[in-house]
């Protein structure tokens, strides 16, 4: 009867135990998913930051300057798409849609640097449409993406357009795109520029941060429920296999016995047979004794 109730018992528990190391891989997985994208999104950056640097150093250069500048462009926008697709698949919902706007910030930052590295290059009657175009694109992307930002961020940015710096910066930008004299010097422009190129650049680093701690945190909260989830589901096989074993133990157990051990025990059945002969001896002696006697005893 235990091993009967020990067999289901103990295929109940293996089954716990795969389902709980199934739960616990598929989290370390996820957890392991978005610690890689958050590290792949802080790396981009720098390495987006890196390439803008080589491009103002490159643009300064004697030599085809839209080559180098479409040259830049090309590889910066092909690590922006990365990052697109590595949000887009990011393990939580949460955790992407914070990465996604972590790389619009990114690209409002790389629209700024590109658009000044064409104007401190030198902007002629042929760039300047394109000039024109990449201010008009960053700023309105800006825009849009300043209402998605978490409250401390919100606050860093309402400083920054609200800055004399940021109003000095644009009024250059509108300036150069109308082909117009700009209203500052060329000091007053370049310190401005790096107030606004090191804030746009601190609102995507905050935001960079900001998901990749979601993605942490995340991750953690999912391994600690599959191991909560593992150790529940174990803890339950565990107590009904106790229990189904407890019963086995008090139930009461029939004794068969084999009919071939009872043969010396109890007395074998008279046959039919028996009893007519044993009645016919005693009929034949009965007449016997008449004749001799007058008398039957019948006793034996």
């Amino acid at each position: 009867m235990l091993s009967i109730a020990f067999v289901p018992s103990a295929a109940l528990v293996l089954v716990a135990l795969f389902i709980g190391g199934f739960l616990v891989h598929q989290a370390i997985q996820a957890r392991d998913d978005a610690e890689a994208g958050a590290v792949t999104l802080a790396k981009a950056s720098r390495n987006i930051a890196a390439l803008q640097r080589d491009r103002a150093v490159a643009l300064k250069a004697p030599g085809s300057r839209s080559a180098t500048y479409i040259a830049y462009a090309d590889r910066i926008d092909t690590s922006l798409s990365s990052l697109r697709g590595i949000a887009r698949t990011a393990p939580d919902a949460e955790v992407g849609y914070q990465q996604t706007i972590a790389v619009e910030l990114l690209a409002v930052v790389e629209g700024m640097d590109r658009s000044d590295s064409l104007a401190v290059a030198g902007i002629d009657d042929e760039g300047r449409r394109e000039y024109a175009a990449a201010v008009g694109a960053y700023r309105s992307r800006l825009a849009a993406v300043a209402g998605t930002l978490t409250e401390s961020s919100r606050r860093i940015y309402r400083d920054l357009v609200g800055s004399e710096d940021w109003s000095r910066f644009g009024a250059v930008e509108t300036a150069l795109s109308a082909a117009t004299p700009p209203p500052v010097g060329q000091d007053a422009w370049r310190a401005a520029a790096g107030i606004v190129g090191r804030s746009l650049g601190d609102l995507a680093t905050r935001q960079i941060e900001y998901s990749a701690q979601l993605a942490i945190d995340g991750g953690r909260r999912v391994l600690s429920g599959a191991l909560a989830a593992t150790a529940a589901i174990s803890l339950l096989a565990g107590v009904v296999m106790a229990v189904v074993m407890l019963l086995a133990r008090r139930l009461p157990i029939p004794i068969i016995r084999c009919p071939a051990r009872l043969e010396g025990v109890l007395p074998a059945p008279v046959s039919w047979s028996h009893r007519v002969h044993d009645y016919a001896e005693k009929s034949t002696l009965l007449a016997h004794t008449r004749r001799r006697t007058g008398r039957a005893d019948l006793s034996g």
